[in-house]
């Protein structure tokens, strides 16, 4: 069970890394006052989705 646990959390560790890079890439290095990279993968998603409404 251990092993799955680490795989599933290996897993969103990459995607969160994903949406960084992305935000990253627009210009994007903090929002509300706090890096980008402090936040957790729900919070980034949700900003990387209104950057991508605005433009």
């Amino acid at each position: 069970m251990g092993i799955l646990y680490e795989k599933v959390q290996f897993m969103k560790e990459l995607k969160r890394q994903h949406v960084l890079q992305q935000l990253t890439e627009m210009g994007i290095h903090e929002y509300e006052g706090r890096e980008i990279g402090e936040l957790d993968y729900d919070r980034l998603k949700y900003i990387l989705a209104l950057m991508k409404l605005k433009n």
